[in-house]
């Protein structure tokens, strides 16, 4: 059956394939035959009425010339009439596919209306297993509690260990669409004695003052846009200004902001992900970063470093986020080790101190 109808297929291409190329072929013939017969007749009438004309026979010049004229509107209309041809060779090549297929017979059988009384073979099961029923509600019972679980039994641990610590040398903010709103509910609950925080938003620099002023009235902890070379105190946020990367070095105990490139880095400058590299490569040194809401996935790869390097990282959740794209982006990959709602994170926070 597979044969015949390849055959087939190969027959009736073959057939398109000739008539294609015999329109293909008239069509690029017609245009110069009709132009050479054309030429030639001009020619010969030029030289036989031309001899007439200068001999002074029974032709006149005006004459001449009317007839040369009205020769010469004729060959649009021949030209046209020879592409008739191509375009009935085209319509029955056209026309021949179209009542082959409706002359076709169907396959499809009408055998008319048939009850079926009795059925004379039988169901057989293969492959199939048989489950202890109670074993298997067990089963899909824990799995439904996985799923409703805004954490996982591991995320449940290492919540633990975040509560229970509070000794951070800095904490790293990332975030973007939302993350404005997200960091005011944050900043708003801080308590005096924190740890340095590090904050990069996605924020246009016309925009970045007015918002640092915002935030300077809701929290007692000093709010400043970070400074090339800067040592990090405590009970200070350092937000990047918005024209430049934001990077962190240490030397010897103390932490610097040093001022990076002005190239974007996934679209963005300042970039999460610039920041968190730089702290990713820094040596013996307790960190928290947690990446909240925003468009896309910058961010991710840095708070994946991060976490390799033996930094607490921490999503925000889908729930609480306004877009979940930076967060889902570096979940995942692997790169957070606890995802919580923003009231999480603000209780987190608000508990750390040096």
């Amino acid at each position: 059956m597979e044969k015949d109808e390849i055959k087939r297929f190969n027959s009736e291409s073959w057939k398109y394939f000739r008539l294609l190329f015999r329109s293909a072929k008239l069509r690029h013939l017609s245009s110069p035959i009709i132009e050479s017969i054309g030429v030639s007749m001009a020619v010969l009438l030029l030289w036989v009425g031309g001899s007439d004309v200068i001999e002074g026979a029974s032709l006149s010049s005006e004459d001449f010339l009317r007839f040369m004229f009205l020769l010469f509107s004729m060959l649009g209309p021949i030209r046209s009439l020879s592409n008739v041809h191509i375009t009935l060779q085209n319509g029955y090549a056209s026309a021949e596919r179209v009542f082959e297929i409706l002359n076709e017979e169907s396959e499809v059988k009408n055998l008319g209306n048939k009850n079926i009384t009795q059925i004379e073979s039988s169901i057989v099961f293969k492959k199939v297993e048989r489950i202890n029923s109670k074993e298997f509600f067990i089963n899909q019972f824990s799995d439904l509690i996985k799923l409703l679980s805004p954490v996982s039994s591991q995320s449940f641990m290492d919540l633990a260990e975040l509560e229970t610590s509070n000794s951070y040398d800095l904490i790293l903010l990332g975030a973007s669409t939302g993350g404005p709103e997200a960091l005011k509910q944050i900043i708003g609950k801080l308590k005096p004695n924190m740890p340095p925080i590090l904050v990069v938003l996605h924020m246009q620099p016309e925009f970045l003052v007015r918002y640092c002023e915002r935030l300077t009235r809701i929290t007692t902890l000093k709010v400043k846009r970070f400074i090339d070379h800067e040592k990090v105190v405590p009970n200070s946020i350092y937000i990047a200004d918005g024209l430049n990367h934001m990077e962190i070095s240490k030397t010897g105990s103390d932490y610097f902001l040093n001022r990076g490139t002005d190239e974007k880095i996934k679209g963005h400058c300042p970039s999460v992900d610039v920041l968190f590299n730089s702290a990713a490569r820094i040596k013996k040194s307790n960190l928290l970063a947690i990446l909240l809401t925003g468009m896309g996935s910058d961010g991710a790869e840095g708070l994946n470093s991060l976490k390799n390097s033996g930094a607490f990282t921490v999503t925000q959740n889908e729930e609480t986020s306004e877009v979940y794209g930076m967060p889902k982006a570096a979940l995942e990959i692997g790169a957070s080790k606890c995802v919580l709602s923003l009231e999480q994170i603000t209780k987190i926070l608000s508990s750390q101190e040096i």
